[in-house]
């Protein structure tokens, strides 16, 4: 009896302290003050760059814009556009369509220099270029507004399926390098390879 007791004993001692010492782990644990994190603080550069952005563009918008130099807000009743012109039917003095208006030749100077007119073909098909200068062409209103313009030539249509055809740089430079391409010979080996064969005798 007294062996079993003490055994018993033991076993609650045993148990007690293991368990005191998962409440002393826990307490301990529990007891710990939790470590705070200060707030990250907001990056400032990144505010700084939206208020500069703002700031500069409000700066910007402040600004009186300047006048435009050689702006032109009217047309004048004696100029054509150009969308006028490409496309239009040139006449001869007789009134035959010789042929529309595909292009214009403007120079560095800006001044337009000719115009290039479609003769000849059909939709298009056979259509030949022939470019003459603006001084040859009269321009007549056909309308008061003079948003309708005829165009006039001083030669029929004869005469510009014979005139020789136009060629832009963009062409000249295509013709250039396709005969330097067809004029290039193969090169041909100075002394002829060694026969390989045997001679018969």
């Amino acid at each position: 009896m007294t062996r079993s007791s003490t055994l018993a004993l033991a076993l609650f001692l045993g148990l007690s302290s293991a368990a005191m010492a998962q409440t002393s782990t826990t307490t301990t644990t529990t007891q710990q003050p939790a470590v705070t994190q200060p707030a990250a603080p907001a990056t400032p550069a990144a505010e700084t760059d939206t208020t500069k952005k703002s700031t500069s563009t409000q700066a910007k918008s402040d600004q009186p814009a300047k006048p435009v130099k050689g702006q032109i807000v009217l047309q004048d009743k004696d100029s054509i556009l150009a969308s006028t012109l490409i496309g239009s039917t040139v006449y001869s003095p007789a009134n035959e369509t010789v042929g529309d208006i595909n292009d214009l030749i403007v120079g560095l100077d800006g001044k337009v220099q000719g115009v290039v007119i479609g003769v000849g073909g059909f939709l298009g098909l056979g259509e030949k270029d022939v470019a003459v200068k603006m001084d040859q062409i009269t321009v007549q209103p056909e309308d008061a507004n003079k948003s309708n313009v005829r165009l006039i030539l001083a030669s029929t249509k004869a005469d510009l399926e014979a005139a020789p055809e136009f060629k832009s740089v963009a062409a000249q430079n295509r013709e250039m390098n396709s005969n330097t391409g067809s004029t290039t010979m193969p090169v041909v080996p100075a002394t002829p390879p060694a026969s390989t064969g045997t001679t018969n005798q």
